[in-house]
């Protein structure tokens, strides 16, 4: 039977070295009080504001007083990262300094995203569960009879844990401490809550959350204490009034849209870009305080917005540039290349900017040590932008930053019309500073902007953030699968010619493209073009919006998709009548450069060795590492970051050794269809297109295996496990059949109802 390796399970051994992470003061401070607070039975808060460091400092003190003494830990979230900071914690904690009576432990990370495990497969020995409440809930037997109940001691941790008022949280903390209550072991169950915000904005909860966690705050430090011993910067708020009226061209829908989506209708956003009076005077401010604000980050409304601002600090003598994620050239059509964007940075960073000017290219990771002032020349609603864009300047001394941080607020009149940000309220003590519950899929949509694979990896290597870019599981940057095909276009001569499209496929939009060139046939249906071979562009336009809202319903927040994409698509399907050609990723995990780092690391090959090795590897007819890279110097340097993080080197910091994590390898039947599209496209879509075969008749017509329905478009169905994984079922093709996806939801419904014992 085949088998596999899985990150979610298995084992961390102790690392032999000397743990590389100190702590400040408050932290040491909070692991005394936690420290007398466990001897005996407890359930209260650590509070801790954004950037004191909560995570780290509770597994400190649960890997020295509970893995190290044999005692089990869960460790509970709402959001699978929050799930994947704590195991990253956990497994760069694990030294002798505080574990030095265990050699190793086991871990399982749980929860319904598809890189994670399911409670179905909780083992008694497993040491320390990370798991989503979710998760948890829904599969609450396993928990107990598999865990729990094979358990002395417990503690759970609740990370955000100030959401645990919520029904689901307190019936799986309840659930947990009475069975520890019928053992007649109350002793045996303690709890931890960590929290930024120990009190929810709705008073009448306050007494409940006292009721979740009795034994309230062992220990909270402020904001206040943290920027007073410099490891956060001291923020400075002032607000320059415009004097201006935006807000007349603003129709009741217009508002309704900047609420939900936080962006400006074309036409105000035009008309505040261009106003030369504002721009003067948000430059004429900086002039008369520039020995104060220098260097200065001015966040712009747009790219016009961005190259207008320039022009006037230029204008004044001010060395300043801008960054943008795209922008061509009116005569050339070139677009701008992240190595600019990045040569740009590396300037500023360097002294060499005194002023740099961004459209949301800077918000998030990006180290800015020097930053002294924001400029905020763009309103947001949005709190999590808003708090990306003054964390830019809260950097403390201590962390290498400076001591006080402006931010500069310039306020157009609007009337109260919309519910702007203010960012002063943002560092009120009952505020959680900083909330960095962003959407995953918006920080990487942001960092890539790409139409070929060279493309794509020329900008992993010059990208403005290096630093995220190298964080993120390198197979994450790489494509599924590829539409390849050809269309014939007229010229400039007036006679047609043939060019090329690509279009990547990435785990996000896969399974979406997947049906919508299924449909394709009866998606042009809803037009009449006969024997032409070329769509209107009235047609065209139509066919995309139904596309879209048909296939793509979250396109703004999917990895990798493009209108342009999804045009080429049907202008090709006009002309030829016939699916593009897929090419699927076979050997996609092949091109995982850790794989080609371990080799050199593990095997210490000299320079030479090393330079032979990667040279074929790069030749090798059977690779894809000059499709991705495309120059040879940018795959070696990709490589010499992997070596990097296997040899404990991060940036500037000093080597230091890794503990080792041995994953557990289960057979392939055990992962579901998501997790065996993302190691193995093409046996995926293989195992997908035998089981709708199965349900499709010779009219092509499919039917759902409960309740009848019949349609010709297979966005009308996804497949189902017979028997569902979270009771054993497995990845088989007689467990799998094909459902409707009213009948799928509907029994997704009672199943859940029947693991939660509603039915």
């Amino acid at each position: 039977m085949a088998t596999v390796q899985v990150e979610y399970a298995g084992q961390i051994q102790i690392n032999a070295g000397q743990n590389p992470r100190d702590l400040y003061s408050h932290q040491n401070e909070a692991i005394k009080a936690l420290d007398q607070k466990n001897q005996s039975s407890f359930e209260g808060l650590l509070v801790l504001p954004t950037g004191g460091g909560k995570t780290l400092t509770a597994v400190h003190w649960l890997l020295r007083n509970f893995i190290d003494k044999r005692k089990k830990v869960l460790w509970i979230a709402h959001r699978h990262e929050l799930l994947d900071q704590a195991f990253e914690t956990i497994k760069f904690s694990a030294y002798p300094s505080l574990l030095s009576d265990v050699e190793k432990f086991r871990y399982r990370v749980i929860s319904g995203h598809p890189k994670h495990d399911r409670p179905v497969n909780i083992q008694p020995t497993d040491d320390i569960i990370i798991a989503s409440k979710d998760s948890l809930n829904s599969g609450l037997n396993h928990l107990l009879n598999n865990w729990v109940k094979h358990s002395d001691a417990i503690l759970l941790v609740v990370d955000e844990a100030h959401h645990a008022t919520a029904k689901t949280y307190r019936k799986l903390i309840d659930t947990i401490k009475q069975d520890f209550q019928k053992r007649g072991n109350e002793s045996g169950f303690k709890m931890l809550g960590l929290t930024a915000t120990p009190f929810r904005t709705d008073k009448g909860e306050q007494g409940l959350l006292k009721q979740v966690f009795p034994d309230d705050i062992i220990f909270s430090e402020h904001l206040r204490t943290l920027i007073t011993r410099g490891i956060l910067a001291e923020p400075v708020f002032e607000n320059l009034a415009t004097n201006l009226d935006f807000y007349q061209e603003l129709t009741t829908k217009d508002i309704k849209a900047i609420e939900a989506f936080d962006k400006l209708p074309k036409k105000v956003a035009e008309k505040i870009a261009m106003s030369s009076i504002r721009n003067k005077r948000i430059v004429d401010h900086y002039v008369a305080n520039r020995e104060k604000y220098k260097p200065l980050l001015v966040f712009a409304i747009d790219v016009d917005h961005a190259i207008a601002l320039n022009a006037v600090f230029k204008s004044r003598g001010i060395n300043s540039d801008f960054v943008v994620s795209q922008l061509s050239d009116l005569n050339t059509g070139a677009k701008i290349s992240p190595k600019e964007n990045s040569d740009k940075i590396k300037r500023f960073r360097a002294g060499e900017l005194e002023v740099l000017i961004n459209v949301e290219m800077l918000t998030e990771g990006t180290d800015l040590p020097n930053v002294q002032t924001v400029f905020l020349t763009r309103p947001t609603t949005s709190t999590i932008l808003m708090t990306q864009m003054i964390g830019r300047a809260l950097r403390g001394q201590k962390a290498g930053g400076t001591e006080k941080a402006y931010v500069v607020s310039f306020i157009d009149n609007w009337e109260d019309k919309i519910n702007w940000v203010n960012p002063e309220k943002l560092t009120d003590d009952d505020v959680e500073f900083g909330d960095r519950d962003i959407e995953t899929m918006k920080k990487i949509a942001r960092l890539i902007s790409i139409e070929k694979i060279e493309e794509f990896a020329r900008m992993m290597d010059d990208s403005i953030d290096t630093t995220a870019l190298e964080k993120l599981d390198f197979l994450r940057r790489v494509p599924v699968g590829i539409y390849r095909f050809s269309i014939l276009e007229i010229s400039e001569s007036g006679e047609p010619e043939s060019r090329n499209y690509d279009v990547l496929l990435y785990n996000d939009t896969e399974e979406a493209y997947d049906s919508f060139v299924n449909d394709l046939a009866a998606i042009f249906k809803l037009v009449s073009i006969e024997d032409r071979e070329i769509l209107t562009d009235e047609e065209l336009g139509y066919l995309l919006q139904q596309t879209k809202e048909l296939y793509f319903p979250d396109h703004p927040f999917l990895l990798g998709y493009r209108d342009a994409d999804v045009k080429n698509i049907l202008r090709f399907y006009a002309q030829k009548e016939m699916e593009p050609e897929f090419i699927a990723f076979s050997e996609r995990r092949k091109c995982d450069l850790s794989v080609v780092a371990k080799h050199i690391y593990e095997n210490d090959l000299t320079r030479r060795q090393e330079a032979e090795y990667l040279a074929s590897l790069w030749n090798s007819e059977k690779s894809f590492w000059k499709v991705l890279f495309d120059n040879y110097l940018y795959f070696k340097k990709q490589v010499d970051i992997e070596i990097n993080k296997l040899s404990g080197v991060y940036g500037n910091d000093l080597p230091v050794s890794i503990p080792t994590v041995i994953p557990d390898t289960v057979p392939l039947e055990n992962l579901s269809l998501i997790e065996i599209r993302e190691r193995d496209p093409a046996e995926y879509r293989e195992i997908k297109d035998v089981v709708f075969a199965k349900y499709t008749n010779t009219q092509k017509f499919i039917t759902c295996a409960v309740s009848g329905f019949k349609s010709q478009m297979r966005r009308d169905f996804q497949i189902d496990h017979i028997k569902p994984m979270a009771e054993g079922g497995l990845t088989t093709l007689d467990n799998l059949q094909v459902l409707s996806r009213k009948a799928h939801t509907e029994k997704t419904r009672l199943e859940n109802s029947r693991r939660l014992g509603v039915i």
